[in-house]
């Protein structure tokens, strides 16, 4: 429910990232619920000389506890993907709106006014 109600509310743009997005979310938690199998398995195995009495709850707890923790590598594989990394291009640098950088002053943009008066300059008052 929650998933369609993703795809619902996203836009026709946004829609094939939403879809990536869930796709890796589930075959993330699928891959971890398996390796949280696996490792229940092999501990199993390495125990059995002992007389274990587990409950059948115990055993899916130890294999669901995996599947969360897999959805979110899934989720990160994912945004790294979506994600466009330019390692040497620095936004910060480039002059422009939101840039830290100076912007550079063109010579036909300076502008001189011979008899300015400073910003902080009384006038004279008309009384």
């Amino acid at each position: 429910m929650i998933f369609k109600m993703m795809m619902d509310a996203s836009s026709e743009d946004e829609k094939p990232v939403v879809r990536g997005f869930l796709k890796h979310l589930i075959l993330g938690f699928a891959g971890g619920m398996a390796v949280g199998s696996v490792l229940l398995g092999g501990m199993l195995l390495s125990l059995q000389n002992m007389d274990l009495d587990m409950p059948l709850l115990w055993i899916f707890a130890m294999m669901l506890q995996c599947g969360p923790v897999g959805g979110l590598i899934g989720v990160g594989v994912y945004l790294s993907k979506v994600t466009t990394r330019d390692s040497g291009k620095d936004d910060d640098d480039e002059p422009g709106p939101g840039g830290n950088a100076p912007e550079e002053a063109k010579p036909d943009q300076i502008i001189v006014r011979p008899k300015a008066r400073p910003v902080g300059a009384l006038k004279p008052s008309k009384a």
